[in-house]
């Protein structure tokens, strides 16, 4: 699990939504922003509420695939 892994994986625990894939969201969240370095704390956790809700919206299938486009 990539470092970006394990802090999403953290977020998504504490706000209840554990089972999803934290590749599923680094994946979405690379669609926006190439590196994710330069993202302020705030702006982290924002991106992850935004990829939740593409997850939710296109599927578990979609986020897959998104994510292994990204090598994750």
């Amino acid at each position: 699990m990539s470092y970006y892994q394990k802090e999403i994986s953290k977020i998504l625990e504490k706000t209840n939504h554990a089972e999803i894939d934290p590749r599923h969201v680094e994946g979405y969240m690379r669609l926006e922003h190439s590196t994710l370095d330069g993202l302020s704390s705030a702006q982290f956790k924002k991106e992850i509420f935004i990829s939740i809700a593409c997850i939710k919206e296109g599927g578990v299938d979609m986020a897959e695939s998104n994510a292994k486009s990204f090598g994750l």
